[in-house]
C-alpha cells in the first residue's frame, strides 16, 4: 500500500568547491518528491510553477502524522547547510482575507532526519515565497526531510546550500586580547571583591523593595513542562524567573534555588526555536536568550557538571549563529560601531557569553574582545568629545544603553574601566534636549513616536539613565531616572547597580542654560531656564552643524534650527515610521524636512535608493569605523564651527553665539554657506527670547534656486508685516514673529506648503498617515526673486506671550555685519564667514536704561574699547573660536577697534 503514495526520487548535494570558489546549491523540484498522496497532490500556479499542495482544507500540520512530502537528501560531509524554499499561494486574496496578522506569516513544518518537528515560515508579506527555512547540520550520508504543508500554498521547491560563516578580519583572527578576564567565578556584573558591596546594599530602604521582588519570585517554585519533541519560542516571563532565580542564589548561595535555575535554563535552551523569524529584530530576543543563560552559567558556576556547561556551550553555539551580525560576529552588513551590531547582541549578550564560557572556550572572547576594545573603545574615545548621540534621541538613547553594558561588565569585572572618562557625560544630552512639555527637541530617527500619544508624550529610556548615573554617579541623571518611572520590570540589574548612598536631584537650575556639544556633532542648545513643568515660560532652541556624519539613523540637517516655546514653534516635520520606505528616504532623514536651507542643482547625483532631489546637504547612509577615516574622509565631514561663545555669566548668559561654516554639508553645489545664531535671553515676561538668524550662501551657478525654509505644526499668520507662528499648552499661547529683513519683501517670493502639502518634495508626493501634528504640518519657503550665486538673509525672532505686542526693532546694513538694536541689546553681527575686523563707532543713548552692545564674530586677537570722554578705555582679548565681546552702559559714545592701546586697562568693565 505505502508504494501508491511514495516515490523514491534521491536528492543529491554535489561536493563542496575549493576554498575560494563559489559554493555550489542544489534545487529540487518537489513535485518529483515523495508525495503523501492523500493530503497532497501536484499542482499549478498561473499554470507555470509546478509544486506541491495540499487537497483540501486539513487539521493543523503539526497534527498530522505522516508528511504531506518527503525527500532524501545527501550532503557529501557533515556541516551546517542553509535551506531555501520557494512558494506559491493558490489564492492570493483567501490567503489575505484569513490572515489576521497583517504580515501574511504562512508555516510549514520540517523534519530532519531523527531531529525534531520544526515549524518554519514558507510565505509572508516581507519575502513573499521566497524565504531562507535556516540553518541546518546533515550528517555525512543520506538522510530523510519530511515537510508538512499548510492550507492554500503551493510548495514549489527547496534549495540547499552548505553555509557560509562570516569571515574574521586577520588582525582578528590573530588577536590575543589586551585585557583578559579574572579567572574566577563569577565575573557577570561582580567579582569576588565587589560581591559584597551588591550584597550590602540589598537591604537599603531604596533597594528593599526590589529586592523582595526577587526573593519572592525566586523562592516560588516554577513548573516548566516541555517535551523535547516539541520546539517552543522564547518565553521572556520565563527568562526573568530563571535569572531572578540565579541572581538570588548569587545573593545567598542557595543551592536550591541555583539548581533550579540551572535545571530551567538547560531545559528551556533544549526546546528553544527561533525557527527562521527575522522581522521584528528576532536578533533582539535570540540575544537575550543567550544573555540569560551567560548569567546562569557564571552566577551558579559552582553548581553546573561538566556534562551541562557543555550541553550549555553548545546552545550558545546554536543561538549566537542566528544572530544578526553573525559569528564570527563580522557579518558584512553589520557593526559595533553603527546599526543593529551597536546594540545589546554583542556589547551585552555575546560579551557575557564569551566572559561566561572563557575558561572552557576562550576563542569567542577574541573575537568579541576584538570588536570591543579595538574598534568600539577608540572610536567612541573620538565621537564623545561631543557629549551627544550621532543616533538621535531614541536611538542613541537605546544603543548607548547597550554600550554602558559593556562598559559596565568590563568594570565590574576588572576593577576600571576600559572607556574613557568622556562616556560619563553623555547624559547632557538628554537633559539638555528635554523641552517642558516631557517631549524632546527632535533628533534622528524617533521610533517613540510610533508608540505615544502625542498629547501627553513623556520621553523616557529609564534603563540607559540607571546604568549611567550609576557610573558617572550623577545626582541629575539619579532624578531623571525616578522622573522616568524608574525601572520596576528589571530589579536585577536596578540592584546590581543602584547606590542607595547617591541621593537623587530633580532641578536642573545649576547647570548653564546654554550647551556646546562640541566639534564632532557640532550644535547648541540655548534656554530662558530650567523649569520643566508643562507650563513653564522656558525657550528652548537649538542649532545644528559642524563635525561629521555617520549615517544609518542620523538625519540630513546640518544647520537645522528649532525654537520650543508652549510647544514646538519651528522644528521638523519628518516622522519615522519605516525605515527605508520611499517617504523616510525621500523626506523624513532628508534636509527638506527640517528648518533649514536648500540650494536645488538639477543635476544632483541621487544616492542611496533616493527619488527625489531634495535641495539639502547629502544624504548618506555610509558611516565611518575609526576616528581616521572619519576625519580624513571628506564624504563624513559637515563642515565646522567657526565660533561658539556666550556671554560671560556662564551658567546663565544673556547671549548665546553660534556661527558654523556647512560648506561641506554639501554637495560641490555648494561654493560656501555659513549660517549664524544669536540667541538673547530677554529675561521678559512678554518677550522671554529673541534669535537673530544670518545665512551667507554662495552657490556655484546662479541658476541654482535657494531656498530658505522653516516648518512648524500650526498654521502660520500675518501681522505687522510678519509672519506669526504659534502654539498653546496648558492654556497659555506662545507666538514666535518670524521677521526677514533680508532680502527686502520685494525682492523674495514667499510659499506656505500646509497639510498634505508640506511632505511634497519640489511636485513629487510623498504622505504619511500619523495622529501627530508633523503629518500635517507647514513648510515656509523663501526664496530670492533674483537670480545671483551669492545671496544673504537676515531673520528675527521674537518669542511673544501670548496677545502682547512684539518689540521694536532697528536694523543697518554695513559692509561685514548687521546692526540690529532690540530691547535693551546693541547687537553687530557678521554677515557670514568673514568676521568683523575693523573699528566701529558705538552710540548708546542716554535715558533709556542700561544697554548690552554685543559683538559676535569678530577677529581674535587684542581689541579696544575707548568713550569719547575719555573716561573708558579698556583692552580685552577676544578668543579663537569664540569671536565674541561685550560691554554694557548706560550711556556714551565709543569706539571698538582692534589692537592693544597703551593706556588702556587690561581689564574689561562695565562702563556704567
Amino acid at each position: 500500500m505505502l508504494k501508491r503514495y511514495i516515490l523514491i526520487v534521491p536528492f543529491v548535494l554535489w561536493a563542496l568547491q575549493m576554498v575560494g570558489q563559489e559554493s555550489n546549491s542544489s534545487v529540487l523540484s518537489l513535485h518529483k518528491g515523495k508525495i503523501n498522496r492523500k493530503t497532497a497532490k501536484i499542482g499549478t500556479v498561473e499554470g507555470k510553477k509546478y509544486g506541491v499542495h495540499l487537497k483540501e482544507d486539513l487539521e493543523g500540520a503539526d497534527h498530522r502524522a505522516r508528511p504531506d512530502v518527503e525527500v532524501e537528501i545527501k550532503a557529501p560531509g557533515q556541516g551546517l547547510y542553509v535551506l531555501e524554499s520557494e512558494a506559491y499561494p493558490m489564492d492570493r486574496g483567501l490567503l489575505e482575507k484569513e490572515d489576521t496578522t497583517g504580515l501574511l506569516t504562512t508555516y510549514a513544518y520540517f523534519q530532519l532526519g531523527n531531529s525534531r518537528r520544526t515549524k518554519r515560515i514558507v510565505f509572508d508579506r516581507y519575502k513573499a515565497g521566497r524565504q531562507e527555512l535556516g540553518k541546518f547540520a546533515l550528517i555525512e550520508g543520506e538522510q530523510k526531510l519530511k515537510i508538512w504543508l499548510p492550507n492554500n500554498l503551493n510548495l514549489s521547491t527547496i534549495t540547499l546550500k552548505p553555509y557560509e560563516a562570516p569571515v574574521a578580519p586577520p588582525e582578528a583572527k590573530a588577536y590575543v586580547p589586551k585585557v583578559q578576564p579574572i579567572g574566577e567565578h563569577p565575573r557577570l556584573w561582580v567579582n569576588r571583591e565587589n560581591l559584597s558591596m551588591v550584597k550590602g546594599r540589598l537591604t537599603s530602604a531604596e533597594n528593599k523593595e526590589a529586592w523582595e521582588k526577587v526573593k519572592d519570585r525566586a523562592l516560588e517554585p516554577y513548573s516548566f513542562d516541555f517535551d523535547l519533541e516539541k520546539e517552543i519560542f522564547y518565553d521572556e516571563h520565563l527568562e526573568q524567573v530563571i535569572e531572578q532565580k540565579a541572581f538570588y542564589y548569587l545573593m545567598t548561595q542557595d543551592n536550591a534555588v541555583g539548581q533550579e535555575a540551572v535545571e530551567l535554563v538547560t531545559n528551556y535552551l533544549s526546546v528553544l526555536e527561533f525557527g527562521n523569524v527575522t522581522y521584528g529584530d528576532i536578533t533582539r530576543e535570540i540575544g537575550r536568550s543567550l544573555y540569560v543563560g551567560a548569567l546562569v552559567y557564571d552566577w551558579c558556576y559552582p553548581l553546573i557538571d561538566t556534562q551541562t556547561k557543555a550541553t550549555l556551550r553548545k546552545e550558545f553555539k546554536r543561538l549566537v549563529l542566528d544572530m544578526e551580525i553573525g559569528w564570527p560576529p563580522f557579518h558584512g552588513l553589520e557593526s559595533i560601531i553603527n546599526g543593529h551590531g551597536n546594540e545589546a547582541q554583542i556589547c551585552r549578550d555575546m560579551l557575557s557569553w564569551s566572559l561566561a564560557v572563557y575558561d572552557e572556550d576562550p576563542e569567542p572572547y577574541k573575537y568579541i574582545s576584538y570588536t570591543v576594545l579595538e574598534q568600539l573603545v577608540p572610536m567612541r574615545k573620538f565621537e564623545y568629545q561631543s557629549p551627544r548621540h550621532n543616533q538621535g534621541i531614541d536611538y542613541g538613547g537605546y544603543r548607548f544603553g547597550w554600550e554602558m553594558h559593556a562598559v559596565w561588565l568590563y568594570y565590574r569585572m576588572l576593577g576600571y574601566s576600559v572607556f574613557d572618562d568622556n562616556i560619563k557625560n553623555m547624559t547632557d544630552y538628554w537633559l539638555y534636549m528635554r523641552t517642558p512639555d516631557g517631549n524632546m527637541l527632535r533628533d534622528g530617527d524617533m521610533f517613540s513616536v510610533k508608540y505615544a500619544n502625542s498629547g501627553e508624550f513623556y520621553w523616557k529610556n529609564p534603563q540607559t539613565m540607571l546604568l549611567c548615573y550609576a557610573f558617572s554617579g550623577n545626582p541629575l541623571v539619579k532624578g531623571e531616572f525616578y522622573k522616568q518611572g524608574a525601572l520596576p520590570n528589571n530589579p536585577v540589574l536596578f540592584l546590581l547597580l543602584n547606590d542607595p548612598s547617591l541621593e537623587p536631584e530633580y532641578g536642573l537650575e545649576q547647570l548653564p542654560l546654554t550647551k556646546d556639544f562640541g566639534p564632532v556633532l557640532g550644535s547648541m542648545v540655548a534656554r530662558t531656564g530650567w523649569n520643566q513643568e508643562r507650563n513653564s515660560n522656558d525657550v528652548v532652541a537649538e542649532i545644528k552643524g559642524g563635525g561629521y556624519h555617520f549615517g544609518n539613523h542620523q538625519h540630513a540637517d546640518a544647520g537645522a534650527l528649532q525654537i520650543y516655546y508652549r510647544g514646538i514653534q519651528v522644528g521638523d516635520l519628518g516622522l519615522y515610521l519605516s525605515y527605508g520606505s520611499p517617504y523616510d528616504f525621500n523626506f523624513n532623514k532628508r534636509s527638506i524636512s527640517h528648518s533649514m536651507m536648500l540650494a536645488v542643482d538639477p543635476n544632483e547625483e541621487l544616492l542611496f535608493r533616493t527619488k527625489t532631489n531634495d535641495g539639502g546637504t547629502r544624504f548618506s547612509q555610509r558611516f565611518p569605523t575609526t576616528p581616521t577615516e572619519t576625519q580624513t574622509d571628506p564624504w563624513f565631514n559637515v563642515g565646522f564651527v567657526r565660533s561658539s561663545a556666550t556671554e560671560k555669566n556662564a551658567n546663565n548668559p544673556s547671549y548665546s553665539y553660534y556661527n558654523i561654516d556647512l560648506t561641506a554639508a554639501y554637495s560641490s553645489k555648494m561654493e560656501a554657506y555659513s549660517r549664524g545664531f544669536l540667541f538673547l535671553n530677554l529675561e521678559r515676561q512678554d518677550v522671554p527670547a529673541a534669535i537673530i538668524l544670518t545665512d551667507e550662501m554662495q552657490v556655484q551657478d546662479s541658476t541654482f534656486k535657494k531656498y530658505w525654509q522653516i516648518n512648524t505644526l500650526n498654521a502660520p499668520k500675518e501681522e505687522q508685516g510678519q509672519l506669526v507662528l504659534n502654539s498653546e499648552l496648558e492654556g497659555k499661547v506662545g507666538k514666535t514673529y518670524v521677521n526677514m529683513v533680508l532680502p527686502k519683501q520685494e525682492d523674495r517670493d514667499l510659499q506656505v506648503l500646509g497639510g498634505k502639502e508640506s511632505t511634497h518634495v519640489f511636485g513629487t508626493k510623498y504622505e504619511v498617515n500619523s495622529n501627530w501634528p508633523e503629518a500635517n504640518g507647514y513648510r515656509i519657503i523663501y526664496a530670492p526673486k533674483e537670480e545671483r550665486k551669492r545671496d544673504r538673509f537676515l531673520t528675527i525672532f521674537q518669542m511673544v506671550d501670548g496677545e502682547e505686542n512684539p518689540l521694536k526693532v532697528d536694523f543697518e546694513e554695513y559692509d561685514y555685519y548687521y546692526l540690529v538694536r532690540l530691547a535693551d541689546k546693541i547687537v553687530y553681527i557678521s554677515k557670514g564667514k568673514e568676521l568683523i575686523e575693523e573699528s566701529i563707532a558705538v552710540d548708546v543713548p542716554y535715558g533709556q536704561g542700561e544697554k548690552e552692545v554685543v559683538f559676535a564674530g569678530v577677529q581674535e586677537g587684542f581689541w579696544n574699547v575707548y568713550g569719547e570722554k575719555g573716561d573708558i578705555n579698556f583692552n580685552c582679548i577676544v578668543d579663537e573660536g569664540r569671536n565674541t565681546l561685550s560691554f554694557t552702559s548706560k550711556g556714551g559714545k565709543f569706539i571698538v577697534k582692534p589692537g592693544r592701546s597703551y593706556q588702556a586697562s587690561e581689564s574689561v568693565l562695565d562702563t556704567n
